[in-house]
Order: C-alpha cells, then sequence, then structure tokens
C-alpha cells in the first residue's frame, strides 16, 4: 500500500498552470477544422482539376494550374530531388500515411484513457488506504488496554 501512494505522489504531479478544459471547446474546435477543410475542398478542386484561362499570367498554357508546380519541380530542382517528390507525392503512399496518422491518434487517445482511469483507480485505493489507516491507531490505542 505504501508502495502504491508513493507512486501516486511521485508520478501523479500535477501541472504547474491549472486549467479546465471542457469537451465543448474541444467539440468546437473539431467543427472549426471540419469547416475548414471543407471549404478547402473548392479551392484544391479548382487547382487540381479546372483549367485556367489563357489569359491567367503564370498558368497561362497549362492544362491545370497545378502543372506550374510540377514544370518548377522538373526544371529548376535536380532530378533525383524530383523523383522523391514525385514518389512523396503518389496516393500510393498518402493514403496508408494517413491511416497511420489517424491510428496513432486513436491509440494515443485510448492510452490517455487508460491512464486516466488508473489515476482515478490509485486515487480511490488512496482514499481508502487513508481511512483505514485512521481507524487502525484507534484499535492500537485499545489493545494495551485490553493486555493490562
Amino acid at each position: 500500500m505504501y508502495f502504491q501512494c508513493w507512486a501516486v505522489m511521485s508520478s501523479n504531479v500535477p501541472h504547474e498552470r491549472v486549467f479546465k478544459a471542457s469537451r465543448s471547446n474541444n467539440f468546437y474546435m473539431a467543427l472549426l477544422l471540419l469547416v475548414l477543410f471543407l471549404s478547402l475542398l473548392p479551392v484544391i478542386y479548382s487547382i487540381m482539376t479546372l483549367p485556367p484561362s489563357f489569359d491567367c499570367g503564370p498558368f497561362s498554357g497549362q492544362d491545370r494550374m497545378f502543372d506550374v508546380v510540377l514544370e518548377t519541380i522538373n526544371q529548376d530542382l535536380p532530378a533525383f530531388i524530383g523523383n522523391i517528390l514525385t514518389y512523396a507525392s503518389n496516393p500510393g503512399l498518402i493514403m496508408p500515411a494517413i491511416l497511420l496518422m489517424v491510428l496513432a491518434i486513436y491509440y494515443l487517445n485510448t492510452v490517455s484513457k487508460g491512464y486516466q482511469q488508473a489515476n482515478t483507480d490509485l486515487k480511490k485505493k488512496m482514499q481508502m488506504a487513508s481511512l483505514s489507516l485512521l481507524v487502525c491507531p484507534l484499535y492500537i490505542l485499545y489493545i494495551p488496554s485490553l493486555i493490562w
């Protein structure tokens, strides 16, 4: 019991700056992030798929606006960097990377909830132990009186 008390007291140190985080703030932040991604979809669609007008400055003569980026990579950068960027922008590599990040976030969230549950369990054990320690000295006081 003393080891658990020492473990809780040494491992569960509170933050220096005390703050309260509510779940509603996280919901609003997630909602704002969702709206940001939804508002970026038309812009990304137009850059990647729609052909620019013939008088569109740096995009004139291109099939898509994104072709300027590919042309710049091929002309201005060394060939091995162009190959690396071509392989890195492959959807077969990007989709597993995104899936891996989502799984990592899920795992870290689950581990965090497990640690929170372990902390509450240890706190309850400490409270029960402190209550039993308060009761034990009373019995110790009565034992000598029973012997005499």
